[in-house]
C-alpha cells in the first residue's frame, strides 16, 4: 500500500486522500474476486492514510487514549475487483462534529477509473473506557488545518 497518499479536493472542496495498492491474493475467493469484507478493511486503510496526511496519525490518537469507534458502516458494491487489480481508495472527510466524524469512500480501479465500491463510516470519539468524549482539540485543529491546506492546493 502507498504510504504517501495523494492529497487533493473533489467538487465541493471536501478534503480527500487517495491511497493506491494492488489486490492481494488472500483478499480473493477461488475465482480471484475480492471478498466483500475486504473493502471494509480498505476503508480503514483510507482513514489511516487520511489522518497521516493531516499530520496526526491514528497511532498518536491512541497514545493519547482516544479511539474513533465505528458506529456505522455502509458499502454499496457496484463492480468486483479481482486479484492483482490496482485500486484507488479515495477517502473524504464528510462531516466533523464535536464527538464524531463521518468519512465517505470510493474504491476505483486505477486502470480505468471504474467505481467498484462506494461507502461511508461514522465514528464516535471514545476514551480508553469506551465513554464518549469530545474530539481532542489538537486532533481537531490538525484536521481543520489540513482541510485548509487541501482546499488551498497545499
Amino acid at each position: 500500500m502507498s504510504e504517501q497518499p495523494n492529497r487533493g479536493a473533489i467538487p465541493g472542496n471536501k478534503p480527500v486522500v487517495e491511497t493506491r495498492f494492488r489486490v492481494r491474493f488472500y483478499e480473493t475467493d477461488q475465482m480471484g474476486v475480492v471478498h466483500h469484507a475486504a473493502y471494509i478493511t480498505w476503508f480503514e486503510e483510507g482513514r489511516s492514510a487520511f489522518t497521516r496526511a493531516m499530520d496526526y496519525p491514528y497511532s498518536q490518537l491512541e497514545r493519547e487514549g482516544i479511539s474513533l469507534a465505528v458506529a456505522e458502516v455502509n458499502a454499496r458494491y457496484h463492480r468486483p475487483a479481482v486479484y492483482d487489480d490496482e485500486v484507488r481508495v479515495i477517502t473524504c472527510l464528510e462531516q466533523l462534529q464535536s464527538r464524531g466524524m463521518t468519512f465517505s469512500y470510493e474504491v476505483r480501479r486505477a486502470s480505468d477509473g471504474e467505481l467498484l465500491v462506494s461507502g461511508m463510516t461514522r465514528h464516535i470519539s471514545v476514551d480508553e473506557h469506551g465513554q464518549v468524549i469530545r474530539i481532542s482539540g489538537a486532533f481537531r485543529e490538525k484536521l481543520l488545518a489540513g482541510v485548509g491546506r487541501l482546499e488551498d492546493g497545499g
